[in-house]
């Protein structure tokens, strides 16, 4: 389910953290990382969860109209398009998100809980398009499903409200929620109205038909080999830079190099273009305004002499390009 892109982020942020503690246990930080990547997956099932608990408070709240003194027509006769939406009936019939969320012990049951729930359904019911799908005539498992897709990329991605309760479950999830989002938006944009109820929800981690993932070993070798070979990495990068001492280079920075550098020499199967171009991305988003331009110019120049060394095997077609 998560891509490179998210497991290289995730390497990045592990070996930052590792090296600016005082441990040096590779195996702890490797456990770390792991948990990580598995909270990752509670914040995602907690997502899928809450639609659900969110027709469950829309519930609530037409039942205490009806117990109203003098109750209207309205309060009696109430609009029961979002508590029958059946999108979200066919999310709470999933008996693979239903068995996780046991497993896990998430979910939005307790009344702590549901007091936050409260507060994003009143949010929510007053968004633009909620009131618009609550007004409309057409009923389609299709429409449901678009106004479900709405609801995750107009009201839960960017949504700071979420974002800060979440982050502070876990401080982690701060930073993971929107990336979470997106793989929720993108699962059920996958769902359909004749699937299986017992379908298995995507794991974290992409499996081939063996019930192998590459992924995963992707993830564990870049980390281990990043941090193993460090000294070798900082010497390639220090032969390149002149008149500019390497503890100038912003951290981050010297962090992708050495996971770039590690791509380039340690596995076989990934082109060097998007090793390349995968790196460059990163320090857009997560290192200096003048990152992406000292990241390209210097990735280039190593990997010249690499090629010349001999330091890259590249197994197959078009992979050295």
């Amino acid at each position: 389910m998560i891509s490179r892109n998210f497991i290289r982020v995730k390497v990045m942020q592990a070996i930052y953290e590792f090296e600016l503690s005082d441990s040096h246990q590779i195996d702890l930080a490797e456990r770390n990382l792991l948990n990580h990547l598995d909270d990752v997956y509670s914040l995602y099932l907690q997502l899928l969860s809450m639609l659900g608990a969110l027709t469950f408070r829309a519930e609530q709240v037409i039942e205490v109209k009806k117990q109203k003194l003098l109750p209207t027509e309205k309060d009696l006769k109430p609009n029961l398009r979002f508590i029958q939406n059946d999108f979200i009936r066919k999310i709470e019939a999933n008996t693979s998100l239903q068995k996780k969320i046991k497993q896990r012990n998430l979910g939005w049951q307790n009344d702590i809980n549901m007091l936050f729930v409260r507060k994003v359904y009143d949010k929510l019911s007053n968004e633009m398009f909620f009131v618009d799908y609550m007004q409309s005539s057409e009923k389609s498992f299709d429409y449901d499903k678009k106004f479900v897709l709405e609801i995750i990329e107009k009201f839960f991605l960017e949504n700071e409200m979420l974002c800060h309760y979440f982050g502070e479950q876990k401080l982690h999830w701060l930073h993971d929620y929107n990336d979470t989002v997106l793989l929720v938006y993108k699962t059920l944009k996958n769902f359909s109205e004749k699937q299986s109820d017992d379908k298995a929800l995507p794991p974290l981690y992409k499996v081939n038909i063996d019930g192998d993932s590459e992924d995963y070993q992707f993830m564990l070798e870049l980390f281990r080999k990043s941090l193993q070979n460090k000294v070798k990495y900082t010497e390639i990068v220090a032969k390149k830079i002149q008149n500019w001492e390497t503890d100038r280079i912003a951290v981050i920075d010297f962090i992708l190099l050495r996971m770039a550098i590690c791509e380039f020499c340690e596995f076989p199967s990934i082109p060097l273009r998007v090793t390349l171009n995968e790196y460059i991305e990163l320090s857009k988003y997560y290192s200096t305004p003048k990152s992406r331009g000292f990241i390209n110019g210097l990735l280039d120049n190593i990997l010249i002499e690499l090629k010349d060394n001999k330091q890259i095997n590249k197994q197959g077609r078009g992979l050295m390009g």
